[in-house]
């Protein structure tokens, strides 16, 4: 994972992103990182892909 993937997971985890139900958007963290929502869309599809290949 890169160091920008491991800030917007940190920053994910912090808003609750993976909170049910879910307590952030792509558009918040986006907002507290300083870019926009379609990029942390981006970074957290690759996230997620790593950790389903780790499980799997």
């Amino acid at each position: 994972m890169t160091d920008r993937q491991q800030e917007i997971l940190d920053i994910a985890m912090e808003l609750g992103y993976y909170e049910n139900p879910r307590r952030a958007t792509h558009g918040e963290i986006a907002e507290r990182v300083g870019i926009d929502a379609s990029t942390v869309s981006e970074h957290m599809r690759k996230i997620e892909s790593r950790a389903f290949a780790f499980l799997a």
